[in-house]
This record gives C-alpha cells, structure tokens and sequence, in this order.
C-alpha cells in the first residue's frame, strides 16, 4: 500500500480497516503534486468540525493545575488504579467503556518516560498537565472515543517531547492522529529517534504549500459604526451617580451617545457597602432599560453557539480572520454592526501569537457577544443606553467581553468587594475608570434586599480615621487586625527558647505581615536532659514558663481514646473526606460537629489547619487511616485548648503548650496529630524530657521540631506542683535572664 493509501484508509470507518484501529502518521515534507497537502487540508476540516487542530499545546495555567488539585487530591504516584480514579473525578466526559484504554495509555506513556529516565517530580509534572491538556484542548475529542470513526487529531508544527508522548497517549485511546511538519522531522526525532510512535509519511520536497493569494479586502461590514459613542469623556460626578442618568442628563458632546465603563474594587463597611449595591440594583430596575447583573462565571459557549462561527480555513491573516468572524454576527440586527466592530477592537491587540489560541479565544468572545447584545440591545429601552453589572472575581476573558461591550455603548460597571489586578494586567488599554475603596469583603452573593444598618456618629467615623492613620503600614497593629496566620516555626538555641518564650509574636525574628497574612514565629522544641544536673533549678525553670495562657501536660497518656459523648470517630469522620480533602461545609452541618458555639472566623481557622495538617507531611506512621483519626482527633479538642485558639491575636502573645514527660510511655498517634495542630496553628511547644526517651518522635517528623539535649538525663523522677508561685526572695531562670 503507498503512503497516499494509507493516508487516505485514515478517512474509513474503523469496520472497513484492516485491521480494525485507530492510525498514527508523521508526515515529513510534502510531494510536488499536491496530494500529500489536500489530504492533510481535508483531515483537517474533520479535526476542526469533531477533533482538534493544533499548533502546539500551552503549559495548563496556574489556575488549571489548582483546579485539578482542588478536584482530585495532591496525591501521585505511577499507579494504574490511582490514574482511573482520578480520571473518574476530572474526566466526567470519557465514557465508562472507554476509560480504561484511556488509562492505560496515560500509564503507558508515563511509564516510557520513566523508563528514559524521568523522576517522580518530572513524572508528577507531566502527568498533570497531561490531565488538564485532556479535559482543556482535547475535552471535545474525549467525548467521541469508542465511536465507529475514531476523533481526529492534527498537530502542525515543531512539538516538545511531553506533546509527543501526549500525541502517543492520543492514539493509543483510540484517536487517529496525524503529525505534520513540511519542513523537517528534528523536533520529532527527538521525543520518538526509534519511530516507534507513529508511521512515517515522506513527501519529497521539504517546505510549507504556498499560501492562496489573499484577494483585496472590500471595507469592513462595520465600517462608520460606533462613531457617536462617547464613553467616560461626559463624567464629572461619581459612577454610582452617573451610570442611573438617562442619555438626556449626560453632558456628552454634540451629537454623542454617552456610557459609562468603571471598575470598582475594595468596599467600606459591609452594611453601608452591600446597600449601595442594593440602591444601583433597584434604580437599574426602575428604569425603563435593559439591562443585565452577572455574578458567576460565565458559561462556556455550547457547541450550538460556535456552530455560526467555525471557520473552515485558518490559514488567513488576522485581520482576515477576525472579518469572517464578524461577518458571521446574525445579519440585521441593530446591534450586528457594534459588535462586528467590537469584536474586531477588542481582539487586534491580542498578544498571544498562537493562531489557534488566538482563533478559540476570538470564537469565544464573538458567542458571548452575541449572547449578551441579544438581551441588552434587542429592546434596549426609552431615553437610557443598556447596562450590564458584573460582580464579584473576573477573569481575562470575562474583562474582553466587559471592554467589548463598552465599545458597544452600553454602561458597564465591574464591582468586586475584593482587591483584584485582572484589569491592571489586561492587554486592552484601560479606556475604564477605576473608583473603590481602600479596604476590602469577602464576596457574597449580590444583595436582594436592603442590609439593616446601624448608623456612624461623628466619633465613630474620626475613630476609624484614626485606626487607618496608626495602623496603616506602621509596624502597629489593633487588636485582633488579621484573620490569617501561617506559622513559621524557630530552629533556636536552649538559651533562646527562655528568651523567646516570653516574647510577642511582633518582637520575635522572622515576623511579617503580607497580604492580609501574619507570619508568627513559634518554638517547637524538644528539652532533653537536666541543665548542670540541678533539679531544683530544673523545676523552677519549667514553673517559670507556666503563664497564664499556657496548657500544661505532666501525666501521659494525655489522650482519651474514647471521643466525649456526641464526638466524632474515626469511623464517622471518613464520611467528611474526599480524596484526602475535607469537606467543610458538611462538618459544621453535622451533628457530631462541637464547635458551633465558636465565633465563625475562628470555626474556619481551625477546619483551614486541619486540612493544612493533612497536606504537610508532619505525621509520619500513621497507618493506612490516618486522615479519618486526624479529623476525628481535631474535632474534639480540650475546651481550654479551644478558649487559648479563639483568644490567639496573631501579632501578640502566643497561646503555649507545655509538656513534663518523666516517663517511658511514647506518644499516641492522636497525641501527635495535637502537637503537629497547634504547631500549625502557632503555638509555643515545649516538651522536657529529662530521661530523654523518644516520644513524639514516633508520628511526628523528627526534622519539624528542635531536639535539644543539654545536661544529664535522669529518671524515675515524680513532677511537682508547677503552678505554684515561687517562694518570695528567690529568684528563677527567667528572672535571671530578663532581669525580673
């Protein structure tokens, strides 16, 4: 059979094959007659209208790869049944039959990578962009494995050795791929110098088709559109005020259609913020205007929507491109002209020179254009330009549409009670104006009725001025400033931990604020031994350390196995986990949840370190169940635990824990999960072990805390009454070192 009839057996259905499967071709050059390019044109228009066409395949972005996370667990190894439960979870659109030969091949072609040498750091890395590159640019083609003609697949172009292997993957799941270069097979030979991937195709003229002559572009259909549009130029009052004004009311100039395009971000206080919002929304409603408020993401286009928009050829000019596109707007609509031209300005600036990305992200902006012009300038209204509200996180694409939208004459307001760069890093240049506030809310749904308020005084408001003068990047902070904490645990000397000990959270090295976050310095220290052997001075130095915001262990075990009445087990806890992620919405709704009585931030510090405890490796020996035990244990905390965690303000003093162990009893599990808790949370951690026998070093990281051995271990020793004060006149290790 010659390479154009094999080829051209590609275009059969799998049941006139021989034999009966999916192909994988590198075709290499081209052959003077042309047959090899027609072929490849017409595979192309299958991979267009049911596969993919590729130029290449982008490195999944960071908000990609979290999803998957977020989705499936952090959890890698090379492991056929791990890869097919987490394809379950992330690639819902494979059907079931097919999932295992998908697996497979995922596992088959990370396994080669191995075998040339690929770490499990490297393995992890491919393997995740492998699973965003199935459900991002080949989601369509998922969808259409186990049919009787297999989805096509078509890569132009140089490619890296990760896309060669994906390419391999592609086919082995039962795709027909064919790979393109005219001008050499370098890049190929590199990922696959046995051939083993693919059969070779080879045309005996290495350089690319001439392009068909472009004929001279006649003006664009949208051509004069858009030319009485006067947008922000006319504002001289603040947005809120502006954008409820009718045409009549805007000073634009002569003969101009004013709008307004702003962007709003930060928020004042809550109650007064959110009935702002609840006042635009309700002026919006009373006037005789379409108009539209969008709070989530928008949808992706359906197949339905791109239909009026595919495009067979792709090989034309971007100019030329983005026309056909707008020429496919629907033809004598009012509104077809302004979004012809809005297309066409919002997407010239494009920055991305992947004509592919630079096509699927035009597609997208034209649907959602369409979409939005048919509600707001349908039936636009009496005497007011339509507007569109879009609330709360924004990405790239949404801003596109936003600034498209503009340029059609509509009012646009972006709000988002949260701080957000995604317009200061937009490619289009900011033709909006941007108002807000200095501080900022977590996003809430948009409000549907006016907040009850409670109204400022005067010494309220110079108060709060007050608080922003002395608190605004001074190194001074008012109580309980941060919600947030991330500890940063010391590597000290013994000397240190007496000085530190003592120490606000502020005063102590390392400390810093960042993003709304306090980084709090804590001690995590092991004491082995008796310092010169004295253990009256011993004694006192620990009595010394015991505060009034310190817990204070000295009889092991520590832990009741048996949880409280009405806490949660082990057993119980496994219903609130998922892939190694906790579910917090169903814990606080559960009845075996006891920490309802907490105020909310503090309920969602303590589920945000429990989930931290089960992503850091801290326990170690924990057993196949560990998760269930970890959340289990943490659900039923000592109350004089739980009251030093709501008291913590991050910047000042640090709730402590303070162990005497004088035995030989080594830790339980549960006991470490504590100790490895409250170090997360911030806690101060002393253990003195003056036999110095292994304890916590059983589950916990030798290397996540300090061993420190000083003086002579001694044994069988009774622990005194360490909360007693100590005797007038004497002085102790503290008062030594501090002068006390």
């Amino acid at each position: 059979m010659t390479d154009i009839q094999l080829l051209e057996a590609c275009f059969l259905p799998l049941d006139r094959r021989t034999p009966s499967r999916s192909m994988f071709f590198r075709i290499i050059g081209r052959d003077a007659e042309g047959r090899i390019p027609a072929l490849v044109d017409r595979f192309r228009t299958l991979a267009e209208a049911n596969g993919a066409s590729l130029e290449g395949l982008p490195n999944p972005r960071e908000e990609e790869i979290n999803r998957f996370y977020q989705e499936v667990g952090g959890k890698f190894a090379l492991d056929l049944p791990l890869i097919a439960r987490q394809a379950t979870l992330w690639l819902g659109q494979v059907r079931a039959a097919e999932r295992p030969r998908l697996c497979k091949a995922v596992y088959d072609a990370l396994s080669l990578l191995r075998e040339r040498g690929a770490n499990e750091h490297i393995l992890k890395n491919v393997y995740t962009k492998f699973m965003c590159w199935l459900r991002g640019p080949l989601g369509r083609v998922l969808s259409k494995l186990g049919n009787g003609e297999p989805p096509k697949v078509l890569f132009l172009g140089d490619l890296s050795k990760h896309e060669a292997f994906f390419l391999c993957l592609l086919h082995q799941a039962g795709c027909d791929v064919w790979y393109v270069n005219y001008l050499s097979s370098g890049s190929y030979d590199k990922a696959d110098p046995e051939g083993r991937f693919s059969t070779k195709v080879s045309g005996g003229l290495l350089s690319a088709p001439p392009p068909p002559a472009p004929p001279p572009p006649p003006p664009p259909p949208w051509d004069g559109a858009g030319r009485d549009l006067d947008i922000n130029q006319w504002v001289d009052q603040p947005v809120w005020e502006a954008v409820v004004l009718p045409y009549s009311q805007r000073a634009a100039a002569p003969g101009k259609r004013g709008s307004v395009f702003a962007v709003l971000l930060g928020a004042d206080e809550r109650k007064t913020y959110r009935n702002r919002l609840f006042a635009l929304k309700r002026a919006l409603d009373a006037a005789p205007r379409a108009w539209m408020l969008m709070e989530q993401k928008l949808p992706p286009p359906t197949p339905a929507e791109t239909e009026a928009f595919r495009i067979g050829d792709r090989r034309l000019s971007r100019p030329q491109l983005l026309r056909a596109l707008a020429e496919r707007m629907p033809a004598g609509r009012s509104w077809t002209p302004l979004a012809q031209r809005a297309l066409a300005l919002a997407m010239e600036p494009f920055p991305d020179k992947n004509e592919n990305r630079f096509f699927n992200y035009s597609v997208r902006l034209a649907c959602w254009l369409r979409r939005c012009a048919e509600q707001l300038f349908q039936n636009p209204g009496d005497g007011f330009p339509p507007a569109l509200v879009y609330y709360g996180p924004i990405t790239e694409p949404e801003v596109s549409l936003l600034w498209a939208l503009a340029q059609m004459g509509a009012d646009v307001l972006y709000v988002s009670p949260e701080k957000t760069d995604a317009f200061a890093k937009h490619f289009l240049p900011p033709v909006w104006l941007e108002a807000g506030f200095e501080n900022s809310l977590p996003a809430e749904p948009f409000p549907r009725r006016e907040e009850k308020t409670l109204e400022r005084t005067t010494a309220y408001d110079a108060a709060q001025e007050l608080n922003q003068l002395l608190y605004s990047d001074t190194g001074m902070f008012r109580d309980r400033q941060f919600a947030r904490s991330q500890p940063v645990t010391l590597k000290t000397t013994y000397d240190e931990v007496g000085q530190l000990w003592p120490e606000e959270a502020q005063y102590r090295p390392s400390f810093r604020t960042e993003a709304g976050v306090v980084y709090v310095p804590n001690l995590f220290a092991k004491i082995c031994g008796v310092d010169k052997g004295d253990l009256d001075l011993y004694w006192e130095k620990i009595r010394a350390m015991v505060t009034p915001n310190t817990h204070l262990i000295t009889a092991l075990p520590f832990w009741e196995k048996q949880p409280p009445d009405g806490g949660m087990n082990p057993t119980e806890a496994r219903a609130f986990l998922h892939d190694g992620r906790i579910d917090p919405k169903a814990i606080m709704a559960s009845r075996l949840y006891r920490y309802g009585y907490l105020p909310e931030d503090t309920q969602n510090y303590i589920l945000e370190k429990i989930q931290a405890l089960m992503d850091y490796d801290l326990i170690v020996n924990g057993g196949p169940n560990v998760l269930p035990v970890m959340l289990s244990a943490l659900m039923n905390l000592d109350k004089e635990l739980l009251r030093l965690l709501q008291s913590f303000d991050f910047t000042r003093t640090i709730p402590k824990l303070l162990i005497v162990d004088v035995t030989e009893t080594m830790f339980a599990l549960e006991e470490c999960i504590l100790l490895a808790f409250l170090n997360l949370v911030g806690f101060d951690i002393v253990i003195f072990t003056p036999t110095g026998y292994r304890n916590l070093e059983t589950h916990i990281r030798p290397d996540s805390f300090n061993t420190l051995t000083v003086g002579e271990f001694y044994y069988d020793l009774a622990v005194p009454d360490l909360r007693t004060r100590r005797p007038a006149g004497k002085t102790g290790w503290l008062d030594r070192l501090f002068g006390l």
